[in-house]
């Protein structure tokens, strides 16, 4: 009997206190309703410009949010790969932004230079400094970028050659040209074989080094050798 008088006793007090606890911590807001939004992993883009985006969606508490239109919300940027949004009780979210790679530039028909992302696709015009550490694409059709975006880095995946040792790839009907970063040498590699060509290039180029010469130009269009091209002065 005692234990059930205790029982009866103690249960309304714990009631009591957690309504208090409630009370005094959402005297001023309302229970879990979102007072903080953390953002990770934007560089180019600017925090503002994503709580502007995900504003009309926070305004109530986290039990109401609504992850899947705030997802959406950001994702519509084209800076944007991925979005993972988290509740972090009881008053915040945490967004993790993971955004497109610039990786290279491409120059299209009307002469406008873009940015690439890790799939060879524009997401943006190049502004600032941004060309630094990035090669250049010269062809006019974005499909043909494209493939020639991910046939360079095949050839940098494979060891072929150093992507920091390209400064231009230019495709002019079906003809690949590659301009080095060093002295600028071309090498112009044509419609068929482009790899083996590229390998029998820069095997010449490296010859020539060895023996001083200082090239110009590599047309690597032959079934065997190359003709060279040395610079003047």
């Amino acid at each position: 009997m005692k234990k059930i008088l205790t029982f009866f006793f103690l249960v309304p007090i714990c009631v009591l206190s957690m309504l208090t606890t409630i009370y005094i911590v959402t005297r001023e807001e309302p229970l879990f309703f979102i007072r903080n939004i953390k953002i990770n992993g934007a560089s180019q883009l600017k925090e503002g410009d994503i709580i502007s985006k995900v504003a009309p969606f926070v305004r109530g508490s986290l039990f109401k949010l609504d992850i899947a239109k705030i997802n959406e919300a950001i994702t519509s940027n084209p800076f944007v790969k991925q979005v993972r949004i988290k509740k972090v009780y009881p008053f915040s979210i945490v967004i993790d932004v993971e955004e497109k790679k610039p990786s290279a530039l491409w120059v299209d028909s009307e002469g406008g230079v873009k940015v690439l992302d890790e799939s060879g696709e524009p997401y943006k015009s190049l502004t600032g400094a941004e060309a630094r550490g990035m090669f250049l694409i010269n062809a006019g059709e974005r499909a043909d970028a494209k493939s020639l975006f991910n046939q360079v880095n095949q050839w940098v995946a494979r060891g072929i050659i150093k992507k920091d040792a390209i400064s231009e790839v230019a495709y002019n009907e079906g003809t690949v040209t590659i301009f080095g970063v060093e002295d600028g040498v071309e090498i112009i590699l044509g419609k068929e074989d482009q790899e083996g060509r590229l390998k029998r290039a820069i095997a010449v180029l490296e010859d020539a080094k060895k023996r001083g010469l200082l090239i110009k130009c590599i047309d690597a269009r032959f079934e065997r050798g190359a003709i060279i091209q040395e610079r003047k002065g």
